[in-house]
């Protein structure tokens, strides 16, 4: 239940900020440059993903509590974290490792910098940990 929560916490906090980013966009390009599109959708996507992923983790984690149909559960949160691997490999393999600054400050030398390689890996290693996390919890008998 904890790590579902933890997932849950996480992202509200990135959906939270892609609100935030989205509304006060025209500022923010007034402010740095005209020139950075701050998209966001991609985040907000993999955000929604991770939101899901949580809340599934906390009804296994109750429906395992009550001994009622908590391998169904185990099994929807391991398809589920297959598809958000599939997710993010998708948009790596369409954007590039880099899609995280391209999508944020576009072709700039700030969007190209190599640093935005680390939100894909990361991600991509969170989504690898997830199929292995639910899988294991779809196996527990």
């Amino acid at each position: 239940m904890l790590y579902g929560t933890f997932n849950i916490v996480i992202s509200v906090i990135f959906i939270l900020l892609v609100v935030i980013m989205n509304t006060v966009k025209p500022i923010i390009n007034d402010l740095l440059n005209p020139n950075f599109p701050l998209e966001t959708r991609q985040i907000f996507f993999l955000s929604i993903l991770m939101l899901v992923l949580g809340i599934l983790f906390e009804i296994y984690a109750i429906e395992k509590a009550r001994l009622h149909r908590y391998s169904l559960i185990g099994a929807i949160s391991f398809f589920f974290s297959i598809f958000m691997t599939i997710a993010i490999t998708y948009i790596i393999i369409k954007y590039s490792l880099n899609w995280v600054g391209i999508q944020l400050f576009g072709q700039t030398e700030i969007g190209q910098n190599k640093w935005f390689y680390l939100p894909s890996i990361a991600y991509l290693g969170y989504s690898i940990f997830n199929v292995y996390y639910s899988f294991s919890l779809m196996n527990s008998q």
